[in-house]
């Protein structure tokens, strides 16, 4: 979603952008960027850090002590360098078992489709949402009912979820108003079609399993105060590898099938 210090889902300014201020109630000023978030604890002002979904200590080489002053909570489907430092680890639920988009640091938006519920995790999304619950946020404020509804809305969520739309007709026949969970991976979806410009893609093509792109047109002129902590790999849901270097089997087929420059024919 690009969300970064200084910039907004699509990579929008913080600063400056009322939509998102009277939506969100988001803070005018910006936040510190990663470097700064290491600095800060390392001098004791950072008294808590929270990681979804990434590994910082890892991927950037971060001495884990420069976290030892500070409360860390990991969110992640397994124990990497980061987590093993953490305080408390939150285990997350897989790509497979979850349902909803993704979109990459380049804007290209997937599907995840659930194929099953197996060892009882949760998603990163509603573990997020439990915890404001406990610490006191109306989560009913989460989902605009009465606010309208997109064309193909309830096509997606019935393909997605099936009994979600079950009465829908019923309802509306009824007058009644059909209130959406917020948990709902496409209520998700719809929240960021109706805030976020750029996300005027086609859901049927996500359906289809192809990938959507955003684009940036509308996006302000801020850029983040470090550009170096944006590196986007291009990654998609099936190409970054971070689930297949867990693996033991594929590690091994890796290993063994490694072919060193000097045993390569020329043509």
């Amino acid at each position: 979603m690009g969300l970064y210090p200084d910039l907004l889902p699509g990579y929008h300014s913080v600063v400056g952008n009322s939509e998102f201020h009277r939506e969100w109630a988001v803070p005018q000023t910006t936040g510190l960027d990663f470097s700064g978030m290491v600095e800060a604890a390392k001098s004791g002002k950072l008294k808590a850090l929270y990681v979804v979904g990434s590994n910082p200590v890892g991927r950037l080489n971060i001495d884990p002590f420069a976290f030892s002053k500070s409360f860390v909570v990991v969110q992640d489907m397994f124990l990497t360098e980061t987590a093993v430092m953490a305080d408390i680890v939150l285990p997350a639920a897989n790509a497979y078992e979850k349902a909803g988009t993704m979109t990459n640091t380049c804007g290209d938006v997937q599907l995840v489709k659930k194929a099953g519920e197996i060892s009882g995790t949760k998603t990163d999304f509603e573990m997020i949402i439990r915890i404001a619950d406990a610490t006191g946020f109306d989560v009913r404020k989460l989902v605009p009912f009465g606010g309208g509804t997109r064309a193909d809305m309830g096509q997606s969520r019935g393909a997605q979820s099936g009994e979600a739309d079950r009465h829908a007709v019923w309802l509306d026949m009824q007058g009644l108003e059909p209130k959406l969970s917020p948990l709902d991976p496409m209520a998700i979806l719809d929240e960021i079609q109706r805030l976020v410009p750029g996300y005027d893609i086609s859901r049927t093509n996500l359906l289809a399993g192809n990938s959507e792109h955003t684009s940036l047109s509308k996006s302000g002129a801020g850029a983040a105060h470090n550009p170096e902590s944006i590196s986007p790999a291009n990654d998609g849901l099936f190409t970054s590898g971070t689930l297949g270097r867990y693996s033991r089997t594929l590690q091994s087929v890796v290993e063994s099938h490694e072919v060193k420059a000097a045993e390569v024919a020329a043509d």
